[in-house]
This record gives structure tokens, C-alpha cells and sequence, in this order.
């Protein structure tokens, strides 16, 4: 039966609390939820002949209310117009509350509109029980499941022309987020009203628990990508039907070029090993392959990743490109390091330092090949760092090979790789080179003017191709790797004599970096000591409290032929020399040491060139040591012994060069 209430519904005549108890007005029985929330409305002291809402938030408060909940205004939208189609014209208005019974959003027939503003209906109001008594959203709300409340079912009198069907929307942790209420006049009430809300609200729930998996997989698939970004192996992600999705740019350099979109079968065929690894579905780790790609083949050691989602069926695959582990551990002429120098590591001042500094950064951004002139521990391989993890090639691998440590037999197949049974002993899959493991990246040629001549021809033909070919192997491999050399000869000497062909020297002289050796680097010496005397101390774990001048001017006076090298191998030595934290010039080395009377010597031989003779510059020497042995056996108190060590000779020596000097045994010592 349909319940009819008109504009002039009749007056209860019980008292209030009579009528509640007995759960009946005029006619009408009630049911149980309506019995039960005039209850609540009765003992909130809710006023049945006003009862609409009262309570509206103001525009600051609303226009917030609106902000945080627009992602439930935005997702119910479409499905409340969806819904209102189905009942345009017959009287009804939709209305979205949130789950304080705030109305958010209202829409519906003009008309009904119009009503509903006479009672509040209206955003910003709240329509809870306290409030409007006994009301679809407010008792939807506070009984958390689905209500129709029609004519005298509502407690308060103005609502009796009213029909209100409400259903609160939940979260995925059944949460009350809201409610969805369709109103209209009275008589118009049916029970089918109720069912298309609750089939709303379950759409409403529903959208909002996909919205919520989607936000969450657009939050991992960007944690993804940012990680795939941040790897300095080649990694791309590939969907379920084959196409790759995402590269980083390891991936980028390796195959010099963007494969986003491309698919696998086109890329390396149905047939190639990756393919098939790819079709498995299931995790590989470390799987040497050699991939076909328009550029050639390559070969890595593949890391295959199958991600599911909640329902275990696979969606995409992430696979990491990595050079093989096993090569670098059976090989000892070269290294894979972890480059961690950068520019702001390069310590100096000297104009010739920053000259190379700033020509280093310049060729850090361009394609050009580099090569780094200087001697033995000037710092070369740092400069070639600095280089790799200044530009585009930072995320790919770098390579440092010492050229002059190949034994001449084994340059072709180290650099270039073999091909599986290139000779007796090869490994059954072959082995990569290191051009093909440095792909991506770096590959650092030290001491390049040491290679064999014959060797050259070859390394000069890969320079120019971009291409080798394995020892024992027809198939052309594509590598795109960044050449650094560096050398401790003149390679224009070597050029001159014939032990370094010409063409590969303009070749590899593109950009060309000159290293000044330490003992031209002036004040630079005293900035390095102190800086290696911070990393060494932190690295043995000890303190140095002081170090006499004198000992700094010796250092200053040393020609250092081993440079950078030469001069942190030093600063260990005077650390683990010192017991008290104290650098004294006992602790030098004796190479040191007496290098400041050959230093005072030269000195006085170059301000008075025209007019010294060797005579002279032997009576000055002579002059030097016996001023130092006075000196000595002063500091000492006449303890020989110790005089002897610190001028790394025997003890006879000094009695024979005191007796020259004609210093007495039993001098008297201040």
C-alpha cells in the first residue's frame, strides 16, 4: 500500500510520548527503525512542529567542507546524474551529505528545488537527527544502513509532504564517508525509490574503491619509475602483451635510441633467447644473453621480474640489463669502480688546474673522445670520473683499463670479447669485451700509449664503427661507449719515432686535457697535504694535533715524482710514524729529509749562475751538512744512534763526517 500524506495532515492528538510508545499515528503502524528514532528524537528534545535544520556552516567553513571531500563529490557525480535521468520529471531532487549529514551537493526538478529551500534542503545544512528529527539522510546515517522515511514517518511536521530515500556510502573499511538521499513529494513514494539509491550508493562505493586502486597503482608505477630512473643498470618495464611501457636511460644508451612503445617481438624477434625468457612468466636472475636490436647485438646478463597484481595475474615485467658479474672476477687487468669523484673533489687552485678543470665540464656534455696527458698520480682517473659522472653516460657502467697490464696475447679477446669456441678453454656462451660491458657508460683506456702498435689498428677501426666483432665471432655488436684515454708519455714523441700511429693519436686528441705534476702546482701542495691529512686520519681512525712548519717546508722543497700518489703515501706514513699526534721532521722520510740542502744548493747555483763553478756549489754542500750535523747532535743531546736513523746512514758515517768537519766527540751540547 501506498502511504498518501497531503499538505494538511491530520494533528496527532496523543501526547509525543505517547505516541512514540505506541509506535502509531492515526493509522499508520511504524516500523521498528522509525519507532526507534523518534525515540532518539524525543530524548534530544527535538521540536516536531519546526525540526528542519537550523545548522549551516558559513561560507569559509563550507568552501573547506567542499575541498575536503571533492574527491566523493567528483566520484558520485556522474553516477547521481545517471540516476537522475531515470527520474527527470516526476518531482525528485538528489542530495549528498557527508557523514556528518552536511548537504554538500543538491540537484533536481525546478519545482521540488523550490520546496526544498522552504525547509533547508539546501548545501551547508546539516541534516542529522539532533537536528531535523526523524529524515532519510539523518537516520540513514545513524542506523548506517538504508531507510525510506515517507510523510508521518518524519518526527518533525514541516517534513510530512516528503518522501526521503537514504543510504549511507562506505569506504573500503566500511567506513561511513557520506550519504545519497532522493527526495520528492509524499505521495510519489515507493519502495522501488529505496532500491535505485542503494544501487547508486553500491556504484558510488564501488568507483570510489577502483579511484583508490588506481591512485595507489599510479603511486607505485611512479615509485617505479623513479626508481628505474635512479639505477645506473639499463632497466625497462614491459606490459603483458609485449610492449616495452618505460625506459631509463641506461636502457636508452645501450641501444642508442627510445624503444618506449616498441614491441618485443619487433625488437628482438620471437625467436631470440629473450623473447623466450620474457614468455616464461616467471623470475630469472643473471641470464646471459645476446640480444639482436636494430643496432647490433648485445650481450648482458639479463634480470627478468614478473609483477602481479591482487588477483595473481601477472601486468607487467621489469627487466634490469647488467654486465656479467663472473667476467670481472676472472679478470684482473681491469675493474668496474664505483665512480664518486666529482669536479667539487678536485683540489687546487693553480691556473693550470682550473684551465683543466673547466675544460673537463666542457667535455663532459658532448660525444667528443677526451684524452688526459700527465704523469704518473696526477690524477687522471680522477679527471675521467669526474667526466662520467658529470654528463649523460653518469647512469651507465664505468671501465678503467690498464693498457700496459694487457698481456699482449689476451688485448683482442679482453677488449672485444670471443665468440663460443673462439679456442680451446673459451667458456661454452663466449664472453663479452669490455667496450661491450661499458656500453651505456664509460670506458677509461689508462696509459692508451703503452698498447702494441698492431693492436692499434684495431682499437682505431671500433673508434670510428661504434662496432666490434668478437674474437672468433662474424656478428658486428653495436656498443655505445664514452672513450676516455690517458697517457704519462708525449704521444706525439711516440707518434714521431713510430710506436703510436698518427691516425688513432688525432683520433683520440679531440679534447685534450694537460695535468700539471705536482711540484709546478705551487701552493696547491700545502692545500693537498691537508687534505689528505683529513681523509687518512679518518680512515685510520687517529687525530693529528699539530705539524711543525718545518716539516711543511721540506714538502715544499721535495720535487715529488710520484705527485698526488706519491704525496698521500706520505701523509700515511707521517700518521703512523707520530705516537703523540704531533708531525715532526723526524717522521719524513729520509728522501725528504735531505732534499733541503740539494734544494739551498740549487738555489744558490741559480742566483748566482753566472759566476758559480762546481767547486763552489761542493764548498756551499759541505757548508750545509756541517751546520745540520751541529744542528742534530744539539737536538739529540750526541744520542749517534738516532742522529744516523734520521739521516739514513751508519753510525761510522757519523764519526767519519764529524771527524771531517773536525767536531770533537765529547762536544759540549746546549
Amino acid at each position: 500500500m501506498v502511504l498518501e500524506i497531503h499538505e494538511n495532515f491530520p494533528t496527532v492528538s496523543l501526547s509525543e510520548e505517547k505516541t512514540v510508545n505506541c509506535g502509531k499515528v492515526g493509522e499508520y503502524q511504524f516500523h521498528t527503525e522509525i519507532k526507534a528514532s523518534w525515540h532518539r528524537c524525543l530524548k534530544k528534545g527535538v521540536d516536531r512542529y519546526d525540526g528542519i535544520s537550523h545548522l549551516i556552516l558559513d561560507s569559509v567553513e563550507f568552501n573547506k567542507l567542499l575541498c575536503e571531500r571533492k574527491d566523493l563529490i567528483k566520484t558520485a557525480k556522474s553516477i547521481m546524474s545517471n540516476l537522475y535521468d531515470f527520474v527527470r520529471g516526476s518531482g525528485f531532487i538528489l542530495m549528498l551529505s557527508d557523514e556528518k549529514g552536511y548537504l554538500i551537493d543538491v540537484f533536481g526538478d525546478f519545482k521540488t528545488m523550490e520546496r526544498a529551500t522552504r525547509v533547508n534542503l539546501l548545501p551547508g545544512y546539516r541534516w542529522g537527527e539532533k537536528e531535523s528529527g526523524t529524515n532519510g539522510i539523518g537516520t540513514a546515517l545513524a542506523l548506517r544502513e538504508p531507510i525510506q522515511v515517507s510523510g508521518g514517518e518524519h518526527y518533525c511536521k514541516k517534513l510530512h509532504t516528503w518522501t526521503c530515500s537514504a543510504a549511507p556510502i562506505f569506504n573500503e573499511n566500511t567506513r561511513v564517508i557520506g550519504s545519497l538521499q532522493m527526495s520528492g513529494p509524499a505521495n510519489k513514494a515507493h519502495p522501488h525509490t529505496l532500491g535505485l539509491v542503494v544501487a547508486a550508493v553500491k556504484a558510488i562505493g564501488a568507483k570510489i574503491s577502483v579511484e583508490k586502486r588506481n591512485l595507489e597503482l599510479s603511486v607505485m608505477n611512479n615509485r617505479l619509475k623513479n626508481v628505474l630512473q635512479s639505477m645506473s643498470e639499463a632497466a625497462m618495464i614491459i606490459d603483458k602483451n609485449g610492449t616495452v611501457r618505460q625506459i631509463n636511460s641506461g636502457i636508452r644508451h645501450l641501444f642508442g635510441t627510445d624503444i618506449t612503445d616498441s614491441s618485443v617481438r619487433d625488437i628482438w624477434g620471437s625467436d631470440s633467447n629473450f623473447s623466450k625468457i620474457l614468455s616464461e612468466g616467471k623470475i630469472s636472475k643473471n641470464i646471459e644473453v645476446l640480444m639482436d636490436t636494430a643496432r647490433g647485438q648485445v650481450s648482458s646478463k639479463i634480470t627478468v621480474v614478473p609483477l602481479k597484481n591482487g588477483t595473481e595475474q601477472q601486468t607487467d615485467t621489469v627487466v634490469v640489463i647488467t654486465p656479467s658479474k663472473s667476467t670481472r672476477k676472472s679478470n684482473h687487468h681491469y675493474k668496474n669502480i664505483k665512480t664518486g669523484f666529482n669536479f667539487n673533489d678536485i683540489i687546487g687552485n693553480h691556473n693550470e688546474i682550473k684551465t683543466a678543470i673547466r675544460m673537463a665540464q666542457k667535455a663532459s656534455f658532448n660525444t667528443s673522445h677526451v684524452l688526459i696527458e700527465g704523469e704518473s698520480g696526477t690524477g687522471k682517473e680522477l679527471f675521467a670520473q669526474a667526466i662520467h659522472n658529470h654528463g649523460p653516460w653518469r647512469n651507465g657502467p664505468f671501465l678503467a683499463i690498464n693498457c700496459a697490464s694487457l698481456p699482449r696475447d689476451l688485448i683482442v679477446s679482453e677488449l672485444f670479447g670471443y665468440a663460443e669456441g673462439a679456442f680451446t678453454g673459451a667458456l661454452r656462451r663466449g664472453k663479452p669485451g669490455k667496450f661491450e660491458m661499458a656500453s651505456g657508460g664509460t670506458l677509461f683506456l689508462d696509459e692508451i700509449g703503452d698498447m702494441p702498435i698492431d693492436q692499434q689498428a684495431t682499437l682505431l677501426r671500433v673508434l670510428q664503427e661504434k662496432r666490434i666483432t668478437r674474437l672468433g665471432g662474424d656478428k658486428p655488436i653495436t656498443v655505445d661507449t664514452r672513450i676516455i684515454c690517458a697517457t704519462n708519455r708525449n704521444l706525439q714523441v711516440e707518434v714521431q719515432k713510430g710506436r703510436f700511429r698518427q691516425d688513432l693519436f688525432y683520433r683520440l686528441n679531440v679534447i685534450l686535457i694537460t695535468l700539471p705534476p705536482l711540484r709546478n702546482r705551487g701552493n696547491d701542495l700545502l692545500l693537498l697535504f691537508d687534505s689528505f691529512l683529513n681523509k687518512v686520519s679518518a680512515r685510520l681512525g687517529t687525530t693529528v694535533r699539530d705539524v711543525q712548519p718545518a716539516v711543511k717546508k721540506h714538502l715544499i722543497r721535495h720535487d715529488w715524482p710520484g705527485n698526488l700518489r706519491e704525496l698521500e703515501n706520505v701523509v700515511e706514513k707521517l700518521i703512523t710514524a707520530t705516537d703523540d699526534g704531533i708531525i715532526r721532521i723526524e717522521h719524513l722520510p729520509k728522501e725528504i729529509r735531505t732534499c733541503d740542502m740539494h734544494y739551498q744548493a740549487n738555489s744558490a747555483l741559480n742566483s748566482n749562475r753566472s759566476g758559480c763553478s762546481g767547486k763552489n756549489i761542493k764548498l756551499f754542500l759541505a757548508e750545509k751538512e756541517h751546520q745540520l750535523m751541529i744542528d742534530l747532535l744539539q737536538q739529540h743531546k750526541g744520542n749517534i744512534s738516532r742522529i744516523a736513523r734520521e739521516m739514513g746512514v751508519s753510525r761510522n758515517t757519523i764519526y767519519r763526517k764529524m771527524e771531517s768537519y773536525g767536531i770533537a766527540k765529547g762536544y759540549h751540547f746546549k
